[in-house]
């Protein structure tokens, strides 16, 4: 009897089943239909009885004082950003392909180094094309200079020369006189040097035109210290003039010499024949000298009539010059924008381009930074200004010390906030340049947060005793409705209790609350999807933030 009605079902079941297998095939469809309906009417009851007893779950909240979230005696904390005091964002001076890179990140570089090198074969050849142009711009201006120098040049040449033969001649002169020709002469006379050759009467002119030509060395060597003042012509013709006399006179001596009768010695005929041939020499390089001098006189005087234009040619070649310096620099400008320099020492904190990679002019290809001199920047609403003054220590991340450097004087005309710089120094700091870190500002003065309420027309919720300063709210506190603003309470019962306020600026996840609240009043940390008189459990109701 206890499984009988077991057996009774099985034996239900194994009926239908016979039944089922006999009937058409129409009946079978309509059958399997109706039992799968069946089943979702089941599935559907069964789910919608869960959801029924699952609605009389309540929402469960947390509450926190409001001086537990900052912006009380706390002070109130601002998002900002870490970054290098000294930062170089570096950017392609032109477009190409990254043919080198000489780096990688994290890497120290000092400032100058090649970072990488962009394809610079069409820039290098400018580069050395522009260099042979100013090279043979170089040179031609050098020849045409050379051009308009020569024939004024070579003329102050030629009188120059004049002038120092006149000097040698007299020198080469005196000592053949002296030392050859004064042979043949012993004793002064009344008319001159006695002649020592010959024992026959010769007379008195050979005496006579040896002092005739001591008194003109004489003469002679009176001219020689104003010599480079005088006329070139001038002295080329008195040394010919000179040399005339002299070679008259050893022409004299010479056929007395040769005589049979004379009893001329042999070292006597040796010094007149020295003699003779210096003396030709002398007359033919004043010879010689006369006509070069001629002749660069000559060309001075062409030249003279050509100088207005060779002054036009030097000049263009100048300019020509001047241009072609201008080529070769603006080649090279070209040239060194395929060079990507850093531009200030430090660490390599971005670089986007690999070997291969076609980059743009303008694209952000690498950045360099100090990271051991680190600051945080941050941007402050205007009513949050009088928070900071430079010299003011802050708190950053909770943990670190910083020194307010700057405060920006005016807004930013994009963004109507004051940005403000914060300098990092604590040693044991573990900030990264980049980081977002919370820093937290020093409260307002009370006279202030008092001042500031009682301008916004508000009071102090009811039980406070506490005067109440600025407060910094985060934003899921507060519900922002099209006509007023609240936060939410939650009273003995369990319900919500909205309490107006009048807000502020936004600073980061923060919003500012101008209404005067009690510190210690509890309120909800997230009222999002909450209206006034939802009840609620509330997760814990011990955050005093006492």
């Amino acid at each position: 009897m206890k499984f009988s009605w077991f057996k009774k079902f099985v034996s239900f079941v194994q009926s239908s089943w016979k039944r089922f297998s006999a009937s058409s095939r129409r009946t079978k469809i309509i059958s399997g239909v109706a039992v799968v309906l069946v089943l979702l009417i089941l599935v559907v009851v069964l789910r919608g009885g869960s959801g029924a007893q699952s609605g009389t779950t309540l929402p469960t909240v947390s509450v926190a004082s409001i001086q537990s979230f900052g912006g009380t005696g706390s002070g109130v904390s601002v998002l900002g950003t870490v970054q290098s005091v000294s930062e170089a964002d570096i950017l392609a001076q032109t477009s190409g392909t990254v043919r080198s890179i000489h780096t990688q990140l994290g890497a120290s570089v000092p400032a100058g180094f090649v970072i990488a090198n962009l394809d610079s074969a069409a820039a290098s050849a400018s580069v050395l094309q522009a260099q042979g142009g100013y090279d043979a711009a170089l040179a031609a201006e050098k020849s045409i200079t050379l051009q308009s120098q020569d024939s004024s040049g070579s003329f102050a040449e030629a009188q120059t020369s004049v002038r120092n033969l006149y000097q040698s001649t007299y020198s080469n002169l005196d000592s053949t006189l002296t030392g050859q020709v004064d042979a043949f002469f012993g004793a002064a006379s009344p008319v001159g040097p006695s002649l020592v050759i010959s024992s026959l009467t010769t007379g008195e002119s050979l005496p006579r035109e040896r002092q005739a030509i001591k008194d003109m060395m004489t003469a002679w060597r009176g001219t020689l210290p104003s010599v480079s003042s005088t006329d070139p012509l001038a002295l080329l013709t008195t040394m010919q003039v000179n040399l005339a006399k002299v070679s008259t006179l050893l022409t004299d001596l010479g056929t007395l010499a040769n005589d049979r009768n004379s009893g001329t010695s042999a070292a006597q005929i040796a010094s007149l024949t020295a003699a003779r041939a210096t003396v030709s020499g002398l007359i033919a390089s004043v010879s010689a000298a006369r006509d070069a001098y001629n002749a660069k006189q000559t060309a001075a005087a062409v030249g003279s009539v050509q100088s207005s234009q060779s002054s036009v040619d030097v000049s263009s070649a100048q300019a020509t010059v001047e241009q072609a310096l201008g080529g070769l620099r603006s080649a090279q400008a070209a040239y060194e924008k395929t060079v990507i320099r850093a531009p200030i020492a430090g660490t390599i904190n971005f670089l986007s381009i690999h070997i291969g990679d076609f980059v743009n002019t303008n694209d952000h290809v690498s950045t360099v930074a100090r990271n051991n001199a680190l600051e945080v920047v941050l941007y402050l609403s205007q009513n949050d200004r009088n928070r900071v003054a430079v010299g003011d220590t802050v708190t950053i991340e909770g943990s670190y010390k910083g020194v307010v450097t700057s405060i920006s004087p005016a807004l930013d005309p994009s963004t109507k906030q004051i940005e403000v710089h914060i300098a990092v120094n604590d040693s044991n700091a573990t900030l990264v340049n980049g980081q977002s870190v919370q820093v937290t500002l020093p409260p307002l003065p009370t006279s202030a947060a008092v001042a500031t309420g009682k301008a916004s027309g508000t009071s102090i919720v009811t039980g406070t005793t506490t005067p109440a300063v600025s407060i910094q709210l985060p934003l899921a506190a507060v519900k922002l409705l099209p006509n007023e603003r609240d936060v939410f309470t939650v009273d003995a019962s369990g319900h919500l209790v909205a309490h107006k306020v009048d807000i502020g600026d936004v600073t980061g996840d923060r919003i500012q609350i101008l209404t005067l609240l009690d510190p210690t009043l509890l309120i909800v940390t997230d009222a999002r999807g909450f209206s006034a008189g939802d009840a609620v459990l509330v997760a814990s109701s011990s955050a005093t933030g006492g």
